[in-house]
């Protein structure tokens, strides 16, 4: 049952993985707040959290609202959680790898896709450790999305997801422990969390974004062009 749940899971990944593109079809399971302006809210307040307890080479693990992370919350085993990346701190940045290939973006562009995100502190790793981590995963740029690596079939030079971040952050050689696959979920066993952001649509979490929002009175709103 588990390597079928596995498997079923990973085709999914492999079927699905242009939607972290395309934006389509949305989730079914998780929905993104009515209101757009606690929306936006929330996402800059989560980036600022994130700016001020997060470091070179932490790991962001997120649940976005695409269709193919439902299966992948479904049938993985562990937490609720479809996607990895690795944080940039001096940059405000992350880097990835999604169909297209290995990216690096904005962490606040990451964070508004997403219906909530924790940050991992990987176990036995200084902050000099993390940064070579970064780098390592920096020198990859460009690299080709593995979508064999997910089945067992690991190509060099090649990476999905979570394989990035494991592959960077030499996980395998420092825990001792070998993943022939590994998807976001199983990061959580090499790590500390440090930082949870809570859920979008829930009440507190909007109410404590919209309050932290800045407001623009009549006057700035009026010396606008």
């Amino acid at each position: 049952m588990v390597r079928l749940s596995r498997f079923l899971v990973l085709a999914a990944l492999a079927a699905g993985s242009t939607a972290a593109c395309a934006h389509e079809p949305k989730s079914v399971l998780v929905k993104r707040p009515d209101d757009k302006t606690a929306d936006a809210a929330i996402t800059k307040l989560w980036a600022s959290e994130i700016r001020k307890v997060a470091r070179d080479g932490d790991w962001i693990l997120t649940r976005s609202y695409y269709a193919v992370s439902d299966g992948i919350v479904v049938f993985t085993p562990g937490e609720d959680l479809s996607h990895a990346s690795m944080f940039d701190a001096k940059r405000d940045t992350i880097i990835e790898s999604i169909e297209s290939g290995v990216r690096e973006m904005p962490l606040e562009q990451l964070v508004g896709r997403n219906h909530y995100v924790i940050v991992v502190r990987p176990t036995g790793m200084t902050a000099a450790d993390q940064s070579e981590a970064l780098a390592r995963a920096r020198s990859v740029l460009g690299a080709p999305y593995d979508i064999g690596g997910m089945f067992g079939f690991e190509t060099p030079g090649k990476y999905y997801c979570s394989e990035l971040v494991f592959w960077a952050s030499q996980t395998e050689a420092r825990s001792g422990r070998h993943e022939t696959v590994v998807t976001p979920s199983d990061l959580m066993k090499y790590g500390e969390v440090i930082y949870w952001s809570g859920k979008r649509d829930d009440r507190q979490v909007m109410e404590l974004a919209t309050s932290r929002a800045p407001r623009t009175t009549k006057t700035e709103t009026a010396a606008k062009p």
